[in-house]
């Protein structure tokens, strides 16, 4: 009877052990340092009813709707908004107006830290959805959205800085409850109260059955502990594109606005790895001309080879031979060819041709 106690805790400890290993390697697969892209539906479904949220529900003109959805993603170091702090211009100009004018003109300003940007289409209704596309990849994994609540002084639902990157993978799909939020820029308390200025200003507050604290609130039901999510939003991945040379055959599976969409983006990234290039070729350029005997040394770059595609997606090489080998403790040789993206849609006579398959 022991012997069998002390076989079955050695097993238990065994797949613990192994659990554990497991869980490390899974989390050292960081999506952060990978250089895939990756392609991201987001699907908004509003909620807002008069049964779930019968006080003060509009009835009339303007009857409840919600405004275009505006959203981006970025790396960590943008935030659309923060939660206990005073909403930005641009954002509080959305909140109480829903336009975008803005928004767009002060985000014009960071494209260092923005990647892609999407927009939904308006919700016509209290209760609908709309969707829409946006890609992410290792240094911008997260996401910012935000949609005005109409009727509303400066209501909102959003999300900032919404990481699609868990325990070192993307995200296969994700749901996430949104609750109402008050920007802080005006005072009134009910879905179509004018537009008083907050002198001054407050923060973003999340809006519940208690905040507001005044029995005038559109949404104060002291009733009830929780108020229920007025919408949610669903993350769902498309595409990853982990292999750069074969991204042009997965491609043509997308839809037209997805595939032109992937075009643009592949495109820029394509001269980002072009001004990266050259950097490295200038310092490969230095190294070549020092005086280090022992270290591997090759010669410049050759031209890139035509573009394997007149139309569409395509890719093209490059290569470089080896002047001199490593010797003793000297640097390694480095890439001795290179791949790169190239070919855009703009470049086909009848785009719609190239589109049909």
């Amino acid at each position: 009877m022991h012997y069998k106690l002390v076989l079955r805790l050695a097993i238990v400890v065994i797949v613990a052990v192994s659990a554990a290993s497991e869980g490390t390697v899974f989390t050292d697969e960081s999506c952060r340092q990978s250089e895939a892209l990756v392609f991201y539906r987001i699907k908004l479904v509003t909620s807002w009813s008069k049964k779930l949220f019968p006080k003060h529900y509009p009835e009339f003109r303007p009857p409840p709707h919600w405004s275009m959805t505006f959203g981006q993603t970025h790396n960590d170091s943008f935030r659309l908004f923060e939660m206990k702090q005073p909403a930005s211009v641009s954002v509080a100009t959305f909140a109480e107006t829903g336009q975008v004018g803005s928004l767009e003109d002060s985000l014009a300003q960071q494209q260092d830290v923005l990647f892609d940007e999407f927009r939904l289409p308006k919700i016509r209704k209290g209760k609908g959805e709309s969707e829409a596309t946006f890609f992410v990849d290792g240094p911008h994994p997260s996401v910012s959205f935000m949609t005005k609540i109409v009727p509303s002084p400066d209501w909102f639902v959003g999300l900032d800085s919404f990481s699609l990157c868990s325990r070192g993978r993307w995200m296969e799909k994700v749901t996430v409850p949104l609750h109402p939020l008050d920007a802080g820029t005006s005072s009134g308390l009910t879905f179509t109260s004018p537009k008083w200025p907050t002198n001054p200003r407050g923060v973003i507050e999340r809006i519940t059955a208690r905040y507001p604290l005044h029995f005038a609130s559109s949404f104060f039901y002291p009733e009830i502990k929780h108020l229920p999510p007025i919408a949610h939003v669903t993350f769902t991945k498309i595409k990853e594109y982990a292999n750069r040379n074969n991204v042009h055959k997965k491609v043509k599976k997308l839809k037209h606005k997805q595939r032109t969409k992937l075009l643009k983006r592949l495109s820029q990234e394509t001269h980002r790895a072009e001004a990266n290039a050259e950097a490295v070729q200038g310092l490969n350029a230095v190294r070549d001309d020092s005086d280090t005997s022992s270290d591997c040394r090759v010669t410049a770059w050759s031209p890139w080879s035509p573009c394997s595609k007149t139309c569409g997606l395509g890719k093209r090489n490059r290569s470089r031979s080896v002047l001199q080998t490593q010797r003793a403790s000297g640097r390694e040789c480095p890439p001795l060819i290179e791949t790169q993206w190239c070919g855009s849609a703009r470049q086909c006579s009848v785009i719609d041709n190239y589109f049909r398959w």
